[in-house]
């Protein structure tokens, strides 16, 4: 039955759920406080009727005023106090004094938490994105993750802001509504009515701006995923003179979203504009029916009338704080179906056994699809502790593949792998990767000077400095890095636009040189590199040869020629193996192939 009823609540209450697995029961401290706040200010402007009476000398405690009187005499013989004007005045000051602290403390309060939230919504998404499977990642779209993880959190925390504002407003007009009954049922009834009125003109709005705010999300990916694509293809795009091209392409999302958000801001300037015209409109019907038909004297009603004007001001209010929940719903909605996204396609990792070294890798016939196309088809081999392996083929041939199997990125169908003899699923994977090394075809390159692009951030002792200077040795860069204005403080900028592709690669290089590794896998590490540069780069791998084991993958074959093994692939399969020479003898798609290279 319980079980029943917090599934009924979750999925009537959806929103309120979502922001209560944040904020916690915090929210409710919240609204407990906005309650405190608004009932301090009905019984404030409540209190300004027994001090009239008091003033005029009135002492009538018939009708829903002498009850109030009543009441508040009461309070005072509790209190020991004499109920005078002194008193009265001093209680209304009490009350508001009261209402401003809780006001004070709710503001306060709220900042805090939703700056949390918004801090908690970044780092869940953060480590979310981190453990998305390698398969997924490079399937996904990336203008979507970019806006998600940036713009989108702040857009879900102003929607919990107005949602909880949509609430407090509520709850003014429940408590002027309670006071207005007591003092005056026929009021109430109006109010509801006019409120009812008002919502029903409101609600013609309400789905159009639920519509807009789902199109300014679709057209925020798109277009964060273009701006992404012409930051990483700056240089071809300004090259070829394509940029204007791709620029008409962006221009005309960017046109398509502030088009959408020009109707959107239209929409709610209506619904801002029309809002006071409307309470003035029912204010004045309902001093009229007062008035005319119910026969009351306007001071009878004067403290009806401020009750009715702040009621009616906050189901407005209530219906604008709405609108603006409302225009967020589609980055609430893309938040969720994000969050679910990630969790969907996490990364699991079964294993609990650590490594701390990878001496041996044992793949036994291995199987792997993408779709209906099988791409690697049952490979046997083995990879021995500082031993040098390299796999060759053509585009296709599954190389890269194998090789992201070999990193543990993606999992096979079928298959085993063992790692020190071990079940790859029995090791943490966390422990197994940190002792691989990886550089690939596409230069990694952050937004940072050179010493923390190669150590990571690492703090500047001597001995880090030390490691440091050792490594771009190692990897060729020294002289270059030396030659720059600030040295190895030098920062890169975005990507590294300014370098050469050989500088970004041997950095690459620089920065797995720098940590302690068993394997270093480079897949093509060497292509983008002239030839003097590949030498260089071809000795620093052959001084690291024995040192640890290396994986490459290559074209060029003078890369791979000192390699202890070299595996010819072809359409997913080991079609040849040996060291330089004796594959030469093995295979004529090798042997022509160190022709054509002048080997």
């Amino acid at each position: 039955m319980l079980n029943k009823i917090k599934i009924f609540i979750v999925k009537k209450f959806d929103t309120l759920y979502y922001f209560y697995k944040y904020i916690g029961n915090k929210i409710f401290i919240l609204l407990v406080f906005n309650f405190l706040y608004v009932l301090m200010d009905g019984f404030g402007l409540t209190m300004f009727i027994p001090l009239l009476q008091i003033a005029d000398g009135n002492t009538n405690t018939e009708g829903a005023n002498g009850r109030l009187i009543e009441y508040t005499s009461a309070l005072f013989q509790f209190l020991h106090l004499p109920m005078n004007i002194i008193t009265m005045l001093l209680l209304i000051m009490l009350l508001f004094s009261l209402k401003a602290l809780f006001t004070y403390f709710t503001m306060a309060y709220q900042a805090v938490n939703l700056e949390t939230f918004v801090k908690k919504i970044r780092v869940q998404n953060t480590l979310g994105l981190s453990s998305l499977k390698f398969s997924e990642f490079v399937s996904s779209d990336i203008g979507r993750l970019q806006n998600t993880l940036t713009g989108e959190a702040n857009n879900v925390v102003n929607a919990c802001r107005s949602y909880i504002e949509t609430i407090k407003n509520a709850m003014v007009v429940f408590v002027y509504l309670g006071f207005a009954f007591f003092m005056d049922w026929k009021f109430s009834l109006l109010v509801v009515i006019g409120g009812v009125l008002s919502n029903l003109i409101y609600r013609f709005f309400y789905k159009h701006i639920e519509n807009l705010s789902r199109e300014n999300t679709k057209y925020a990916h798109e277009y964060s995923s273009l701006v992404i694509q012409s930051v990483n293809n700056f240089k071809y795009l300004k090259a070829t003179q394509r940029n204007e091209l791709f620029n008409c392409r962006m221009l005309s999302v960017l046109d398509l979203a502030i088009d959408n958000s020009i109707r959107g801001g239209k929409l709610l300037g209506l619904t801002t504009s029309i809002r006071e015209p409307i309470m003035i409109l029912v204010v004045c019907a309902v001093i009229g029916v007062q008035l005319l038909v119910f026969k009351s004297s306007l001071s009878a009603i004067l403290i009806i009338l401020v009750l009715f004007y702040r009621a009616m001001a906050y189901i407005m209010s209530l219906q604008i704080s709405w609108n603006t929940y409302l225009a967020s719903i589609g980055s609430m909605e893309n938040m969720r179906d994000f969050e679910k996204y990630l969790i969907q396609h996490k990364e699991i990792d079964t294993g609990i056994i650590n490594v701390e070294k990878i001496d041996e890798i044992q793949l036994s016939d291995l199987h792997l699809s993408y779709g209906d196309i099988q791409v690697i088809k049952g490979i046997d081999l083995k990879i021995v502790k500082n031993k040098s392996i390299a796999f060759i083929g053509e585009t296709g041939s599954g190389k890269t593949t194998l090789v992201n199997i070999i990193a543990a990125l993606l999992k096979v169908d079928q298959g085993a792998i063992l790692v020190n003899s071990i079940p790859l699923n029995e090791i943490s994977l966390q422990s197994y990767r940190s002792r691989i090394g990886y550089i690939s075809q596409d230069t990694t390159i952050f937004n940072a000077d050179i010493f923390d692009n190669v150590t990571f951030w690492a703090e500047r002792t001597a001995e880090n400095i030390e490691q440091f200077l050792n490594a771009i040795k190692l990897s060729s860069i020294d002289k270059f890095i030396n030659g720059l204005p600030n040295g190895y403080n030098e920062v890169l900028g975005n990507n590294g636009l300014n370098l050469s592709g050989g500088q970004k690669q041997r950095i690459s290089i620089a920065r797995e040189l720098y940590r302690d590794i068993d394997i270093l896998i480079m897949d093509e590490a060497t292509s983008a590199l002239d030839s003097q540069t590949e030498k260089e780069i071809k000795d620093s791998i052959e001084y690291l040869q024995g040192k640890v084991t290396i994986i490459s993958i290559a074209h060029r074959l003078s890369t791979v020629k000192n390699a202890d093994v070299i595996y010819l692939l072809e359409e997913g399969r080991i079609v040849a193996s040996g060291n330089f020479e004796s594959l030469k003898q093995k295979s004529n798609y090798f042997k022509n192939l160190t022709v054509l290279q002048g080997m």
